[in-house]
């Protein structure tokens, strides 16, 4: 369970942060806890009642290997990151030795954190890898971080997927509209899809006449670099490789009045796709989705659309017959911080070992 009074508290105190520095220091956190949700092992189910258990020993070191079709990777750059309940960053850094092992000392324990997760990253032929998460009573000693051959073939570019994409509309000043979006990028296969001569190899459309384009290290599983996403034209498109499994890419951008109808068109095979419109939003309707429910988050109602199997050339657009109201820019900070911050919490904290 996520403890919610504790992430409101934060939202609350986020909300009060200029908007260009609430997403500069939302995207980081939020795009390590969703790295290690998609790669850490779920938790073994218990053996017998928890107060029987003994207190686990405090984690003090991890010592792991990189590794490749089971062989040890030597030389990999290896970083040691944590993910608290108020900061996120690199701690620590070595090299791999001959059999691809590392080692790091933990930094003492921050008495102030609500949760703290570890989890280390290796750079491998340019490509940065995740390992799984790492809590304080989990055992620090054969930690692995695997790496995998590349490909840039056809095929491999086509096999990638849109398994999730959240789209958030935010009515602004005199009908435009403030929009955050999470892409969640699936690679079905054993090797990481690299684009031919450096080429992006992954992209998704927005509307088009999109504007104030953000985003800040959205890719889970990218380098330290600030150019993980771009937009080019009307696509969003992925600068670095994508690696087996899934990964998320996050951003918002504005678009302006007179975007009326409003057109999301779809490049790859989408399984679900998510539209929230914040309420009150006059005469609004959605075409290409089937309304489902209302969503609450901090205090705000949200008409939610969702659809499922959607395939490359369908398309959903919204239509309003008035002008959206006009929106202080704090409570657009808190609104998508609470959106953010609630399933940067959910995904770093649900593989947390059961307690009693």
């Amino acid at each position: 369970m996520i403890p919610l009074r504790t992430s409101e508290r934060a939202v609350r105190h986020t909300a009060r942060r200029p908007l260009p520095l609430l997403f500069a220091g939302l995207f980081p956190a939020l795009a390590f806890a969703v790295a290690l949700d998609a790669q850490a092992p779920a938790p073994a189910p218990s053996a017998g009642p928890a107060a029987s258990a003994p207190a686990a020993p405090a984690l003090r070191s991890v010592t792991g290997r990189v590794v490749r079709d089971g062989r040890g990777v030597p030389g990999a750059s290896v970083e040691l990151h944590r993910v608290a309940s108020d900061t996120s960053g690199r701690v620590g850094a070595t090299a791999s030795g001959a059999d691809g092992v590392f080692t790091f000392r933990l930094p003492p324990a921050d008495p102030n954190a609500k949760f703290s997760v570890f989890f280390a990253t290796a750079m491998v032929d340019g490509v940065r890898y995740f390992g799984p998460a790492l809590h304080p009573s989990d055992p620090g000693a054969k930690y692995e971080i695997a790496a995998f051959d590349t490909t840039s073939a056809a095929a491999a570019v086509d096999s990638l997927t849109v398994g999730r994409r959240d789209v958030i509309l935010i009515p602004g000043t005199r009908g435009a509209w403030d929009v955050a979006e999470v892409v969640h990028v699936e690679n079905p296969l054993r090797r990481t899809v690299v684009g031919p001569g450096g080429k992006p190899v992954f992209g998704v459309r927005i509307p088009a006449g999109a504007t104030d384009f953000q985003t800040e290290r959205p890719l889970a599983g990218s380098g330290p670099g600030g150019d993980d996403l771009m937009l080019v034209g009307d696509r969003v498109v992925a600068a670095v490789p994508i690696t087996p499994g899934g990964r998320d890419m996050l951003f918002r951008y504005r678009l302006p009045a007179g975007s009326d109808p409003l057109s999301l068109p779809l490049t790859h095979r989408t399984d679900t796709l998510t539209l929230y419109v914040r309420q009150p939003a006059p005469g609004v309707s959605v075409a290409g989705l089937a309304k489902a429910d209302t969503f609450s988050a901090e205090g705000d109602t949200y008409l939610r659309y969702t659809g499922t199997a959607l395939r490359p050339d369908a398309r959903v657009t919204v239509q309003w017959r008035a002008p959206g109201m006009g929106i202080d820019p704090r409570l657009l900070a808190g609104v998508l911080a609470g959106l953010l911050l609630l399933a940067g919490a959910w995904f770093a904290l649900r593989r947390r070992p059961a307690t009693a």
